[in-house]
């Protein structure tokens, strides 16, 4: 295998984790806004529980968002210098 292709691989890779990651990142925070409005309008603890389980959960998926987000961008800057400069 050659470098461009090595690199193509490795940018789908990395394509296909953040596409997964980000949309359930924006559901689970309608989901955990959701849920926090039920616990407030009726005050019962299984919502908060359930608020603050999901709430863990969204911050893990919004760290590895940010991970894969971070790493698509040094490889627009490494990998695809060419291309990056020619769509701006």
């Amino acid at each position: 295998m050659d470098a461009l292709t090595l690199a193509r691989w490795q940018f789908g890779i990395t394509t296909v984790y953040h596409f997964i990651f980000v949309p359930l990142t924006i559901g689970m925070s309608l989901l955990v806004a959701t849920m926090q409005t039920v616990w407030y309008k009726t005050g019962n603890v299984r919502w908060l529980k359930l608020t603050k389980f999901f709430g863990k959960l969204l911050l893990i998926n919004f760290a590895i968002g940010i991970a894969t987000g971070i790493v698509q961008e040094f490889q627009f800057g490494m990998n695809w210098s060419e291309y990056s400069r020619y769509v701006g």
